[in-house]
């Protein structure tokens, strides 16, 4: 009959080994739901953007807009006292104002009588909208509808693309004419992406009736990865395609990669702590006030990195913590604030290690941190560099400001010296000692000589 020992072995090497085949069945799995995660990334990035153009857009085009309402309320108020040099005037002053407008023009009924500039228009002067096929739609759904229509681009009388902005003028219920702003196509969509950073992103845009592409690569909306959306233009719609260009994703190439690397190595992991963490609960391995583990798993954990680190030439670090003058904190403003002082303490040593560190209260205040699997010195200063950082500010304690400062000892196993966890532990508490010595708030690296 094999042994408990022998039996607690085969045991771990089986729950290893199920442990390799299961990661190596879930990398399959892994990077299809990566593969999505990207994906819906990738369509929150383009809505985000897609409404970031419609807004610059629309904040153009009604600058625009207004143009046209303003000649219309003019004329409705003053039109028994107009004169064609006052509108001529008016027409001449607004175009200098306003910004990508190629020129205004007034129809009285249905024909082109006033337009500024005139020169290189004079073409469309005394045109009869009737006679327009392409602009007669869109001048009689203004009318219909009595109010304002974008139409285009299209192609103008007097030569050149443009977007044409109408507006309807009705006196007393009845019409009387029509106010055409002819805007830059090109300088208006300029103007309005100049503050949109395009980046990773393609876009394009079209009429939504007739699918005319006025901006953008026209391939867009055939394909099948784009983003759509739709904006509402006066009396109309634009359709936008949106695509976000991403490289190629390099984490699931190393997933694929490293797949055997990582099952195995996840496999050793599972021999290491499955026998620890199947007999332990969490009633006899947590400290009671923090949840932290005590000084049992604590020792348990060490022991386990102590030797993964010598057998595989890791760097692992013992840390030794003391809260600077916590008896003061206690005498002070008592021991229920004293146990949410250790908590918090407890709670933001925690959240500043990794996931495969252990921080453990040993009792008091009084705390040990494990560091494992770093690569350099670096990293443990980092993360030390950061814990100090976070009690630079009092703590705020049952609506009380605590002050509240660390003292640390670092001790350092190097695979180059034949230090033993025993040796470690009391080197962290010489430079603990010494952190103390020099001031406290602060941290010491025990040094060899």
């Amino acid at each position: 009959m094999l042994n408990d020992r022998n039996y607690i072995k085969i045991k771990c090497y089986g729950a290893a080994l199920c442990t390799m085949f299961l990661v190596l069945l879930g990398f399959h799995f892994l990077i299809k739901l990566q593969n999505q995660k990207y994906q819906t990334d990738e369509f929150l990035a383009s809505t985000t953007y897609g409404n970031l153009l419609r807004t610059e857009v629309d904040r153009e085009l009604n600058s625009l807009l207004f143009i046209s309402n303003g000649i219309a309320s003019y004329i409705t108020v003053y039109h028994k006292e107009l004169q064609p040099e006052k509108i001529k005037a008016i027409l001449k002053d607004l175009w200098h104002r306003a910004k990508h407008v190629r020129n205004l023009g007034i129809a009285v009924d249905y024909r082109v009588t006033y337009i500024y500039p005139e020169q290189n228009n004079k073409q469309i002067i005394g045109v009869d909208y009737r006679e327009l096929p392409i602009q007669w739609l869109k001048v009689k759904q203004a009318i219909d509808t009595k109010a304002g229509v974008l139409d285009g681009p299209i192609q103008l009388v007097q030569g050149g693309r443009g977007i044409i902005y109408r507006y309807p003028i009705f006196i007393e219920d009845k019409y009387w004419g029509i106010i055409s702003t002819v805007i830059d196509t090109d300088d208006f969509l300029k103007a309005a992406f100049k503050n949109t950073d395009a980046g990773t992103h393609q876009f394009a845009i079209r009429t939504a009736d007739n699918k005319n592409v006025f901006y953008g690569d026209a391939s867009l909306f055939s394909d099948q990865h784009t983003f759509r959306q739709v904006s509402t233009v006066p009396n109309g719609k634009w359709e936008w395609a949106i695509k976000s260009e991403t490289p190629t994703h390099i984490q699931i190439l190393i997933l694929r990669g490293l797949s055997i690397f990582i099952s195995a190595l996840l496999g050793l992991v599972v021999y290491y702590f499955m026998k620890e963490r199947y007999r332990l609960s969490q009633d006899a391995t947590l400290d009671s006030l923090t949840h932290l583990p005590n000084r049992r798993l604590l020792n348990d954990r060490m022991s386990v990195a102590f030797y993964a680190a010598k057998r595989f030439q890791k760097l692992m670090a013992i840390m030794a913590i003391d809260i600077d003058y916590f008896k003061n904190i206690n005498d002070t403003y008592g021991h229920d604030a004293g146990d949410e002082v250790l908590r918090i303490v407890a709670k933001t040593i925690r959240a500043t290690l990794r996931d495969q560190d252990t921080v453990s209260r040993i009792g008091g205040d009084e705390f040990i941190v494990l560091l494992n699997e770093f690569t350099s010195m670096q990293n443990v200063v980092v993360i030390v560099d950061k814990l100090m950082t976070r009690f630079q500010k009092p703590l705020i304690i049952f609506d009380q400001e605590i002050t509240v400062h660390l003292s640390i000892g670092i001790a350092i196993y190097k695979p180059d010296r034949h230090s033993t966890l025993r040796q470690l532990n009391k080197e962290a508490d010489i430079a603990l000692y010494q952190s103390k010595a020099n001031g406290r708030n602060s941290y010491s690296i025990f040094e060899h000589d």
